[in-house]
């Protein structure tokens, strides 16, 4: 027998194409021990993105992409804060002091129980420090890299961090939020690795100051649903869910 190592599609032979994820050449042989759950966990609340995503299991990898100030850290804390509700969360602050972070998140009313903050830009220690944790937000992506000598925010860069990002989710069984920037030119942005993820959503903000949150791609559901927010005193707060 064959499993899907990023899904967990289990077939009689190893197929080219997974038919529930669509990762290529993606199917591993696996033995009795391997069929148990790495994690006993159910799928948890995203808070906000539940009534756009519905329930989330873990091993997932999300994509949270926008221009710039349009309020995805602002996104991405309350997701943090309401994942820490069920288990740790880990909160990489690549481009900003944790401290300004922390007190961002004090200021939205996210609760700090079980939320850590941390300044890393390494890949490899921010998954060294992720062990053991619910979940993992990045913010962001195109400021870390996976060794010292390859410079943020290139092409190969985020696609290799993306990569070892996503091997994490699935062998640990974590929450994985991915916040990342629309370059308005070049490759930069969520084209370059949203192969790669489960989730892609995209943080848009309209003329009058209303926030519209799409998703773009989902592998577990509807890639359909979209969220109007609003920014507040206390941070992104819905309008309208439609789908």
């Amino acid at each position: 027998m064959y499993a899907c190592r990023f899904c967990g599609r289990v077939e009689a032979k190893p197929l080219a194409l997974c038919p529930n994820c669509g990762t290529w050449s993606s199917f591993l042989p696996f033995g009795e021990r391997d069929l148990r759950p790495k994690s006993s966990l159910g799928p948890t609340s995203f808070g906000l993105l539940d009534g756009i995503l519905g329930r989330i299991p873990p091993g997932t990898v999300l994509l949270l992409s926008g221009e710039p100030g349009v309020g995805k850290s602002t996104l991405a804390l309350h997701v943090a804060g309401k994942l820490a509700f069920s288990g740790p969360v880990l909160y990489v602050c690549a481009e900003e002091k944790s401290e300004a972070v922390r007190e961002r998140a004090a200021r939205i009313g996210v609760c700090a129980k079980n939320l850590t903050f941390l300044e890393e830009r390494l890949v490899g220690r921010i998954l060294q420090a992720a062990e053991g944790h619910l979940g993992l937000v990045v913010d962001s992506l195109p400021m870390v890299t996976t060794r010292a000598s390859l410079s943020p925010a290139g092409v190969a860069a985020q696609r290799q961090s993306a990569v070892e990002f996503v091997r994490f989710a699935r062998g640990a069984g974590i929450y994985v939020f991915l916040v990342t920037h629309v370059a308005k030119r070049g490759l930069s942005g969520p084209k370059i690795v949203e192969h790669l993820v489960d989730v892609v959503l995209i943080l848009t903000k309209s003329a009058d100051g209303r926030r519209m949150l799409r998703v773009t791609k989902n592998r577990l559901g509807p890639a359909s649903g979209a969220l109007l927010l609003e920014m507040t005193p206390s941070g992104l707060l819905p309008l309208e869910a439609k789908s």
